[in-house]
């Protein structure tokens, strides 16, 4: 996250509109761990969201069949939105 940021703070250093600097910049090994960390996380978190739903004895079908879409398409709210509505009916233990 620090490079990215970094990368967005020194952007007035990237003005000279130097191609191939400004492509070493954001295909730096730094840039690309950064990414790959980030979307096989937000990958694990949708696929755990997925089967905790899928094996939860309390969601009726259809309600399943919503929070795995829900999942799918926007994982991190739905799984925010989940977590809070989950504790008011009990989906979850304290």
């Amino acid at each position: 996250m620090n490079v990215i940021f970094s990368l967005v703070f020194h952007a007035q250093e990237y003005a000279d509109n130097d191609p191939v600097r400004v492509l070493t910049t954001i295909f730096s090994p730094a840039v690309i761990i950064t990414g790959s960390i980030l979307a096989i996380s937000s990958l694990v978190y949708r696929i755990m969201g997925i089967v905790y739903v899928a094996k939860n004895k309390t969601v009726t079908d259809g309600e399943k069949a919503l929070w795995i879409i829900g999942f799918i398409i926007m994982g991190f709210i739905t799984g925010i939105i989940f977590l809070i509505m989950a504790k008011g009916r009990k989906f979850v233990e304290d």
